[in-house]
């Protein structure tokens, strides 16, 4: 391999002229990933723009130097390796790379299998952002993060015709840290209340992170032990008020009807956090890993969860079983205050490990390149 190999990670720059980087957790991993090669002796990043604007947003606060931000047809002689991840390429560009030996990468972040059987099981509009495959011929391998393994991998590989390589998650606390003026010492776990401020944070976009089984876990637990809850707070959900469905759900519950459940609009998980909750349910289907996690970890907060990934982290309960996780919820209530110090060290191993420059990480990706650059 050449002694120093050129990455180009693609990011979306909106109209605007920002970055979104707290929209969802793919835009983060794009700046990890540029952390991660910008720490490794004998290689240099640039975040390739394919959005559509020039940058007016500075995130030199997260490390990022504004000048590795630039345009993929004006450094195209330069580049080793193209990671598709933070915006889509258009089929002239990729195959402009492939002719000048350029090694193309596509991240997949998300499980794009199963938002493609939503776009035609469900409303197509719905599901305007399934995959669309003018790019089946273009790449030399993909990378996967390990929860989209068993979904997804058979499908990446039969499309696209190339290997499907598995990529550690890679995951820091900047955005919560770093953020400038939003984020102070209250992101964190506040031990001594009597009544929790319960929140159920999945995105209620697609069937492998919706509110219904987190809503159901509360349940079981506010039937058991009524006096731990102060409020059930379902974000992401304020659209669902008009939802027969939804309405219907909710008032068939004894938490809402006791009227400590509430639906909430989107936030910045961080921000819900420091201000509103003092622990999180979760519920994923084959979807075991998510920033949500790290975030919810990292304050020292409970995760009530069913990620097989985590087990041995926050308060685990079983796949679908209600019952399961409304016991580790109220087990979390009795023992998380004096359990804290314990559980913020385990977490600590877990996201010292995910680092963008822990050896770990940089050790497995810095492999996984090599497999590609020509």
């Amino acid at each position: 391999m050449k002694k120093c190999v050129v990455v180009g990670i693609t990011v979306y720059v909106r109209p605007e002229g920002t970055f979104g980087l707290y929209e969802n957790g793919l835009r983060q991993n794009v700046i990890f990933l540029y952390q991660l090669f910008k720490s490794i002796k004998g290689f240099k990043p640039y975040l390739l723009n394919h959005g559509d604007a020039i940058p007016t947003e500075d995130i030199g606060y997260l490390g990022v130097d504004m000048g590795d931000i630039v345009r993929t047809n004006d450094i195209i002689g330069e580049l080793d390796c193209v990671i598709v991840i933070g915006s889509c390429v258009d089929r002239e560009t990729l195959l402009e790379l492939r002719k000048k030996n350029v090694s193309i990468i596509c991240y997949k972040g998300g499980n794009g299998g199963v938002i493609s059987m939503e776009g035609v099981a469900c409303n197509p509009q719905i599901r305007a952002d399934a995959e669309r495959y003018y790019d089946y011929d273009c790449y030399d391998a993909i990378w996967m993060t390990p929860q989209h393994i068993k979904t997804y991998k058979g499908w990446c590989e039969t499309v696209y015709r190339c290997p499907v390589f598995e990529i550690p998650q890679i995951w820091a606390p900047d955005f919560i840290t770093s953020r400038p003026g939003e984020i102070n010492d209250n992101f964190m776990y506040k031990p001594g209340e009597s009544r929790w401020r319960v929140a159920v944070m999945e995105p209620n976009i697609t069937i492998m992170k919706t509110a219904h089984m987190p809503i159901l876990v509360a349940e079981c637990a506010y039937q058991e032990c009524p006096e731990m809850f102060g409020a059930l707070l379902v974000t992401n959900a304020l659209d669902f008020k008009e939802n027969k469905h939804f309405v219907s759900f909710c008032n068939s519950l004894g938490i809402f009807k006791s009227g400590r459940g509430s639906v909430e609009a989107r936030y910045v998980s961080a921000d819900f956090l420091t201000n509103h909750a003092d622990a999180v349910i979760s519920h994923q289907w084959e979807n075991g890993l998510n920033y949500l996690y790290y975030e919810v970890l990292y304050g020292g907060y409970p995760l009530i969860h069913n990620s097989k990934f985590l087990k041995d982290y926050g308060y685990y309960y079983d796949e679908f079983d209600a019952y399961s996780g409304g016991a580790a919820l109220i087990r979390a209530y009795k023992e998380h205050d004096k359990d804290l110090k314990k559980y913020k060290q385990i977490a600590s191993k877990l996201l010292k490990e995910r680092h963008p420059e822990s050896i770990f990480s940089k050790t497995s990706h810095k492999s996984l390149i090599e497999k590609v650059v020509k």
